[in-house]
């Protein structure tokens, strides 16, 4: 049986954490929420105009970002991800769809689609 993802997602992350060529000084975790923009201290400092016209609500006290920890959710993401679209694609191909449909929404051609989903992993039972 599969499991349901964990809702505990973990610190409230700023909404520049994942640019940090636009905001290399950005601390990760947010301190403050304008609506739905959630900034740390540094980028609440140095934001012009996002969030203007909107009341600041101070987020709770939270553990700060743990970038290595970061990495390894982000690293089972991606694998999941993986697993998600290979059984899609496994999916697609049982319910008759072609390989040149399935190339096209992955933006890939239908020979890279085939050898990125080898056939014989179709006749898996």
């Amino acid at each position: 049986m599969h499991r349901q993802p964990s809702l505990d997602t973990g610190p409230v992350r700023c909404l520049y954490a994942l640019h940090p060529d636009q905001r290399p000084r950005c601390q990760l975790t947010a301190v403050i929420r304008y609506g739905p923009i959630a900034l740390c201290a540094d980028c609440d400092t140095r934001r012009s105009t996002m969030g203007k016209g909107q009341a600041p609500h101070r987020l709770p006290a939270q553990q700060a970002l743990n970038v290595l920890t970061w990495i390894t959710r982000a690293d089972a993401q991606l694998h999941q991800a993986q697993a998600d679209l290979a059984a899609t694609v496994t999916r697609a191909r049982t319910h008759g769809h072609t390989w040149t449909q399935i190339a096209a929404r992955l933006g890939i051609t239908r020979q890279a689609a085939q050898q990125r989903f080898p056939q014989d992993h179709f006749r898996k039972a």
